[in-house]
């Protein structure tokens, strides 16, 4: 089969626009990566009632929002200043599942997350520091997402 110049021409333009398009128009070379939002709230504004709660009294109560639910397979909070010296700094709060957990696209600091349990069995999540920065680090299998935050003292007079 002999092709013409022509013909050998409109293959190779094709192949470009083609590629040109994969590339910067889909997503398939873009890193992927797990989007996370947070919100603090005042512990007057939390879930009336909860112990957990009461673990950032003062300090408000921290829930995570996720782009689009995910079989969680690891959530831990570490502060962010034992990140920045430590490889294998301590959490205060993790989660971890083979499987996955429950598709999840929210939840709140200290809570279980069905499908998932404390990375060391009865460890409970320690209560947040106001004013110390942290780090959310989340996992669904190969897909990572982290999430820097920070918990103020709420004010007791209720402004």
């Amino acid at each position: 089969m002999n092709l013409s110049r022509k013909e050998i021409f409109l293959m190779a333009l094709v192949l470009v626009l083609g590629g040109s398009y994969i590339v910067f128009f889909s997503d398939w070379f873009k890193p992927r990566f797990i989007r996370i939002e947070h919100s603090v709230r005042s512990s007057r504004e939390g879930w009336a009632g909860s112990n957990r709660v009461e673990a950032v009294a003062g300090a408000g109560a921290v829930t995570f929002a996720l782009h689009k639910p995910y079989k969680l397979t690891s959530v831990q909070v570490v502060p962010l200043a034992e990140i920045q010296t430590n490889k294998y700094a301590h959490p205060v709060w993790h989660l971890v599942s083979k499987e996955g957990s429950v598709p999840a696209d929210g939840f709140a600091y200290g809570f279980p997350l069905q499908g998932m349990s404390p990375a060391v069995a009865g460890v409970e999540p320690e209560p947040l520091e106001s004013g110390v920065d942290y780090q959310l680090l989340v996992e669904a299998g190969s897909l990572k997402g982290t999430n820097d935050f920070k918990v103020e003292r709420t004010s007791s007079s209720g402004r």
